[in-house]
């Protein structure tokens, strides 16, 4: 490991904070699962086949292209968010490599958050890391490497090939997940050093971060979040997309974001 790693651990507080907010939970815990899947095995093409079409069963989707697009904005939840949120707001970094992570759906959902009907994430042991002094840059563009290029951009590629689905709208399922993110932190943050890791961290993501750390030619983040401002900008207007996620293939209304409205209407 880079010398600007340090390993670290979470407080009992900071795991809780992000498990109940992200749902996540840990490998150890017995419980009985409806659908089960290592992350890993999303990349073989028809173990994620096998996957998408009992999703699609869970879920109520019409098809595997709405499917992968639903698991997209999912898998953006529980697993982007959790690292960029510890990484911002506790200075910590999370290791959830593809071999140590697991979907999980599970029979009794009487205890997740809001009832979900979409999977959880189950973590195989856990690895946290922490900038070392005066490295915090370095540490940064590592973890974020590892984030995106290492594991969300091959499986978003694997779903967009698979389900033929443009990989512009998971890539956005991505970015509606990091913007109330660091909003909602901006927003309620006090703490002025916080504030501006917040500030900089959202802007780093959002515009300067090159593609190679997406593994990507470009940020395919910077299309949908360039010109957003997150600082102190929360409110209950949700921003509309530039491409639609395909959620109304699966229900009976448009989400608050969709940009089809607006364009049928013109």
């Amino acid at each position: 490991m880079a010398i600007h790693n340090l390993p670290t651990s979470l407080t009992e507080a900071e795991w809780e904070s992000l498990a109940s907010r992200f749902s996540l939970t840990k490998g150890d815990i017995d419980r009985p699962s409806l659908h089960s899947v290592p992350s890993g095995r999303l990349l073989e093409r028809e173990a994620c086949e096998r996957y998408l079409d009992a999703l699609s069963l869970e879920i109520g989707s019409p098809s595997r292209r709405v499917t992968a697009s639903m698991l997209a904005k999912r898998y953006a939840f529980v697993c982007v968010s959790p690292v960029l949120y510890a990484m911002t707001m506790f200075d910590k970094g999370l290791r959830l490599s593809l071999e140590h992570c697991r979907l999980e759906s599970y029979l009794d959902r009487g205890g997740d958050p809001g009832n979900s009907r979409f999977p959880n994430y189950s973590l195989a042991g856990l690895e946290v890391w922490k900038p070392a002094p005066g490295s915090r840059r370095e540490w940064r563009e590592a973890l974020l490497l590892e984030l995106f290029a290492g594991h969300l951009s091959p499986l978003f590629a694997g779903l967009s090939d698979l389900a033929k689905v443009p990989a512009a709208i998971l890539w956005e399922n991505a970015a509606v997940r990091i913007l109330p993110l660091y909003e909602e932190a901006a927003d309620k943050e006090t703490d002025m050093a916080v504030r501006d890791r917040i500030r900089e961290d959202f802007e780093y993501i959002a515009n300067t971060a090159p593609g190679s750390l997406f593994g990507q030619r470009t940020n395919p983040l910077r299309r949908f979040l360039g010109s957003r401002d997150c600082a102190g900008s929360a409110d209950t207007q949700a921003h509309t997309r530039l491409t639609c996620c395909l959620y109304y293939e699966m229900s009976a209304e448009y989400c608050r974001a969709c940009p089809l409205p607006q364009r049928r209407k013109g």
